[in-house]
């Protein structure tokens, strides 16, 4: 058998792809061979997240090992700092323990000489002492002001607390701030304009939503960084109440805006998780976008502890009116949906009703050909009553449409483990399970039909592609599955159903995982449907939309893993 150092590298890379940064860490230490070939890999997706507990990663080191040689640090692609999502991770400012094995001085010498020569930093920056006393943001700072190619920057913050040196040092960029006398340098300015996408307050390993308190601060020191074309963000507390009937200018508004002074940006790509209705304070954000061309929507609301919830918590017709700001360069549209109550069973969730008014007319986007949205947002029929006629307003140019069955009584439901309960469930409660178990299956057949006849209107279409529930027992059956391949056929537009795996496998890092099947393709001679796994991205749209419930029920051992 050939040993590791004899695999060609597209093999090695292929492995090292699957493992985390700490497995790699682990088969670096092996023996020197195997250092050698780990080495590159260890510094290309670096992971400096602060886990639950008192132990803080060992920031310090890598951001020596980088000063002192420039070669690791032209290798980091990736770069994940602050806070975890996971429960127990302490906030505010982090200072790393004294190791009596690093060479803190050296440390600080080396620091000291990179800040020299940043005109950012004035000579008596209080990052300077932080260094000094060993403060977690101070390290993340100094990474930032350092690397040479870095790609992707993963930033997490409770209140700008725990990364408070780099929130700086990115506000200090704006040259054109009244109050900032600092300019950096041109070699700076290069260094940071290779950093083409920032996600900020989302992990992207676990999928969790982050606390809803935090904070208040702006993105205007985000979009500081010159090169940007991707950005990623949560604002999972989102609308606050009362502000979605304010119009654009009302002042209570302005405070809330996500941007406080509009710019030309080269973004291109807008990624929203899990985020509160923020149809109105995403007009500054979306001013500061002309060339987006790719706007994913995740849309998050939790009614636990909530006292009221406003009338029309989602007015598609305000999203149809914001979306023609960007109609001259919007080709793809990506909206997902939960309305859930999390101290609720999966069958006793709220219904949204009325809370969701109108539906999408996408008749303005001429230039928009990738649409992924709940079946509602088309048919304006919450309720998914199959006598209801559908006449969806699409895009005149779709080319490929994709259906998700967010706000059915079939998106919540999960296989619930009892054993967890002190007690059976009372026959009321039982009653009430099957009733919404059935009421779920009437959704799916009606799902079935909506996407037949949407198929009717959708002229010029390529794709359609119809995401089933959750819970694998809901899946179309068979039949349905042979009609749908059928139809597409009749049509000449491509078919695919496609699985979220959370539910089939009841792992939850599986959260961004999707199982696509190909029933039908036009210029494939398919002897049976192909099945492909597509993680973190599907055709350029992010995965994972949709899944803080069944996250939450799998943290809290509320699916039952085994029959």
């Amino acid at each position: 058998m050939a040993t590791f150092a004899q695999l060609p590298t597209e093999l090695v890379e292929y492995v090292m792809s699957y493992l985390t940064q700490s497995e790699i860490y682990a088969f670096s230490q092996v023996n020197n061979s195997l250092h050698v070939l780990a080495l590159p890999f260890l510094y290309r997706h670096v992971d400096l997240f602060i886990p639950p507990g008192d132990k803080l990663p060992r920031i310090d080191r890598f951001c020596l090992n980088i000063i002192d040689d420039s070669r690791l640090a032209s290798r980091v692609e990736t770069l994940r700092l602050g806070l975890s999502p996971l429960e127990g991770v302490k906030e505010g400012q982090r200072w790393l323990a004294t190791d009596k094995h690093f060479d803190d001085a050296l440390m600080f010498d080396k620091a000291m000489e990179t800040l020299n020569n940043e005109t950012l930093v004035a000579a008596g920056d209080y990052l300077r002492d932080a260094i000094g006393m060993r403060e977690y943001s101070a390290y993340a700072a100094l990474i930032l002001l350092v690397l040479p190619t870095l790609h992707r920057l993963e930033i997490a913050d409770f209140k700008c607390a725990s990364l408070d040196h780099l929130h700086t040092t990115l506000r200090n960029l704006d040259a054109q701030s009244r109050w900032n006398s600092r300019h950096p340098s041109e070699a700076l300015l290069e260094r940071l304009s290779s950093i083409k996408q920032v996600s900020l307050n989302v992990d992207r390993f676990s999928g969790l939503v982050y606390p809803s308190d935090l904070g208040r601060s702006t993105l205007d020191h985000i979009l500081n960084l010159p090169g940007i074309t991707q950005l990623e963000i949560s604002v999972p507390d989102g609308q606050e109440p009362g502000t979605g009937n304010m119009h654009p200018g009302h002042p209570g508004l302005l405070r809330r805006q996500l941007i406080t002074g509009v710019r030309t940006t080269n973004i291109t790509t807008l990624i929203i998780r899990h985020s509160g209705p923020l149809v109105q304070v995403l007009h500054s954000l979306l001013d500061c976008t002309p060339q987006l061309q790719s706007l994913t929507y995740d849309m998050f609301y939790d009614c636990k502890d909530r006292e009221t919830i406003e009338d029309r918590l989602i007015d598609l017709a305000a999203w149809t009116d914001l979306l023609l700001k960007v109609k001259a360069t919007l080709e793809k549209l990506v909206f997902s949906i939960e309305y859930y109550d999390s101290d609720l069973y999966s069958f006793k969730q709220p219904r949204i009703g009325d809370k969701l008014y109108g539906y999408l007319d996408l008749t303005n986007l001429p230039r928009l050909h990738t649409l992924e949205v709940p079946f509602p947002f088309l048919t304006g029929d919450v309720e998914f009553s199959i006598t209801t006629e559908i006449y969806p307003l699409l895009p005149p140019n779709l080319q490929h449409l994709s259906l998700r069955p967010d706000l059915s009584h079939a998106q919540a439901l999960f296989p619930f483990d009892t054993s967890i309960l002190p007690s059976a469930l009372t026959f009321q409660e039982s009653e009430s399970e099957a009733r919404h178990l059935m009421n779920a299956r009437m959704d799916v057949s009606y799902m079935f039909h909506a996407t037949l006849v949407l198929l009717d209107h959708a002229s010029g279409l390529e794709t359609i592609s119809v995401w089933q529930p959750a819970d694998p027992s809901l899946s179309w059956f068979d039949g349905q599955v042979a009609d749908f391949a059928t139809t597409c056929k009749n049509k000449s537009v491509n078919g695919k159903i496609i699985h979220p795996m959370l539910l089939h496998w009841k792992k939850a890092k599986h959260w961004d995982l999707i199982k696509e099947v190909t029933v039908f393709d036009r210029k494939v001679h398919m002897q049976r449907p192909i099945e492909k796994f597509h993680r973190e991205y599907w055709g350029g749209i992010p995965l994972g939309l949709a899944s803080q419930y069944h996250l939450h029920a799998l943290h809290t051992h509320q699916v039952r893993v085994h029959r």
